[in-house]
């Protein structure tokens, strides 16, 4: 159970991609797992408590929340949304279209798909066979769904 809020975390920081000197954008799962807890465990065991996620969680959703409102008027606008999904966007488009056509086409796409395939075996490979087994591929499945139903969440008015 640990190690699954740990997972979750790790993908909430590693989607921020914000300014935060706390997580570098390239950095390994280990190695993000290392700073983590380096940062946020209060009581030096080497493990994340219930107590010292929950302070990860809260300070990582105010940083990005401090990031996307460009505005700075505490509520994060539909075109402040907007806008990350274009920077978003740019950032793909910039990392893979190898082309310059300002578009995937379908062998950038594949890269893109092998390259984010390659990123979550990395992440979710316990036993570290380089393939994802049922239950490897069920803890992305559920650290991808909490992504998505925080993502929504944070979007409701």
């Amino acid at each position: 159970m640990k190690t699954t809020n740990l997972l979750v975390l790790l993908f909430s920081l590693s989607s921020l991609s914000l300014s935060a000197n706390v997580f570098a954008e390239e950095a390994d799962w280990q190695t993000q797992r290392e700073e983590l807890v380096q940062q946020f465990d209060a009581d030096g065991n080497g493990e994340l408590n219930e107590t010292e996620r929950q302070a990860a969680k809260e300070t990582i959703k105010q940083k990005r929340k401090e990031y996307m409102d460009k505005d700075g008027d505490g509520e994060i606008s539909d075109a402040e949304r907007t806008a990350m999904k274009e920077e978003r966007k740019a950032r793909i488009l910039e990392k893979f279209d190898a082309d310059g056509d300002g578009q995937l086409n379908e062998a950038e796409r594949q890269e893109a798909k092998k390259q984010h395939r390659e990123k979550i075996v990395k992440r979710f490979d316990a036993d570290g066979d380089g393939m994802l087994n049922d239950a490897e591929r069920d803890a992305a499945k559920q650290a991808k769904l909490k992504r998505c139903q925080k993502r929504a969440e944070s979007m409701e008015v």
